[in-house]
């Protein structure tokens, strides 16, 4: 039976970081933030497009996305008990978050309230709240179970 996974050994500078075992986990990751990179300075330099080419350009990170959740998934069910409970629980705090903080953000741009933005944070600024509130959700997790 093999060890179960850590957080630990995807988190650099932890001691029991193992680069490959990141590697394998980060790679759709990477992979997703190449393409959204491309598709947006795809959009860029191409403003003729049609909307429904600009529309499936955008939605081209979806896909390698889609994938990292996949490993994410098959990693934290590799964790033991504890481990994964913190994990699920990061992730709903997260999830939540980002819904809320969208639901906020698009009502207070709709009332004229803030103007920053007036699209929507789009793939980009989801990402990025994800990470952080995630961020955020495993360090509250480890501080209740220390």
């Amino acid at each position: 039976m093999s060890s179960p996974n850590t957080f630990e050994s995807v988190a650099p500078c932890s001691g029991s970081y193992s680069f490959l075992k990141d590697l394998r986990l980060n790679s759709w990751l990477l992979v997703a933030t190449a393409v959204y990179l491309a598709q947006r300075h795809l959009i860029g330099i191409h403003p003729e497009w049609s909307p429904a080419a600009r529309g499936f350009a955008s939605l081209a990170p979806l896909a390698p996305a889609l994938l990292y959740v996949r490993s994410w998934v098959r990693f934290v069910r590799g964790m033991d008990e504890l481990q994964r409970r913190v994990q699920i629980g990061a992730h709903l705090f997260a999830a939540w978050g980002t819904i809320l903080a969208g639901i906020v953000f698009t009502t207070l741009n709709e009332q004229g309230v803030i103007a920053f933005l007036p699209h929507g944070p789009g793939f980009g600024g989801v990402m990025v709240c994800l990470l952080f509130l995630w961020s955020f959700g495993v360090a509250v997790g480890n501080c209740r179970y220390k």
